[in-house]
């Protein structure tokens, strides 16, 4: 299979990284309330389409087109422009509709394939997992959902809130643990800074399936251009395949040698 990296469009997050996303995968991006999650995929998606000309579709389930795009008009993003330029497409679903999601997929498919779509967001995972009765029928839930994703063939973000970790040498886990279920996981959160007396954000790829990444936790900002994440160190490469082992030269046939016989002369003794 061939390995292609897709650039994440989010300063910082490529060189942690080492590169950029694979093409295909399927992220978890989790964080707080009021951590920056949906911010940082619709930059995701709009960096992917105006920088790297990948067109992509924000599917939002928790509030209406309009309210995701008055919300997003502080950003210096031309929303607007990539819209009528169908590089940016946006889908709402009602909470009353979410089971569409997973039940008609098909047509999402539809307009992937016909619109050329190489990124997806899907915002967010809650209405989803609140669609199903129990633990049990969720993760039957997500699993096929997953598997619908993939069908799709476009690289992938799910926003999802995480849980209250007790302490930060704990791993946090998202509200449903979608993140067991994709291929990357991409945690933001809040730490308290005593002497600016203010909280700071910070951004770990905890998971990333098939990637060599930095498991550090970076400090990072947000303004009206996104995220930007500071790492600190040298470019992470991406990976190299081993080179294949030299095939070891075919033995030649060990030379037989015949050796001729000649003619004994037999000379009998008289008795």
């Amino acid at each position: 299979m061939e390995r292609k990296l897709v650039k994440s469009g989010i300063p910082g997050l490529d060189d942690i990284l080492g590169g950029g996303f694979l093409e295909g995968s399927i992220m978890t991006v989790g964080g707080r309330t009021g951590s920056g999650r949906s911010t940082f995929a619709l930059q995701f998606l709009y960096n992917g389409a105006m920088k790297y000309d990948e067109p992509g579709l924000y599917i939002s389930i928790e509030e209406s087109k309009q309210d995701f795009l008055f919300h997003m008009s502080g950003c210096n993003w031309d929303l607007e422009t990539a819209e009528k330029a169908s590089k940016l497409l946006f889908l709402d679903y009602p909470i009353y509709e979410v089971d569409q999601i997973l039940t008609q997929y098909g047509a999402i498919q539809e307009i992937i394939n016909s619109t050329g779509i190489k990124r997806v967001v899907i915002d967010s995972v809650m209405p989803i997992a609140l669609f199903f009765p129990d633990e049990e029928e969720r993760k039957k839930g997500f699993l096929k959902l997953i598997d619908n994703i993939r069908k799709w063939g476009t690289t992938t973000m799910m926003v999802a809130e995480d849980t209250k970790s007790a302490e930060r040498s704990t791993l946090p886990s998202t509200t449903f643990g979608i993140e067991s279920f994709t291929d990357g996981w991409i945690n933001i959160y809040f730490h308290y800074d005593p002497e600016k007396e203010e909280r700071a954000r910070a951004v770990e790829v905890i998971k990333m399936k098939g990637i060599c990444h930095s498991t550090k936790a970076y400090p990072a900002e947000m303004d009206e251009n996104g995220f930007r994440i500071h790492y600190t160190g040298k470019p992470r490469a991406p990976a190299k395949k081993a080179a294949a082992p030299k095939a070891a030269p075919p033995k030649k046939a060990p030379v037989v040698r015949k050796r001729t016989l000649g003619a004994r002369k037999i000379v009998r003794k008289p008795k």
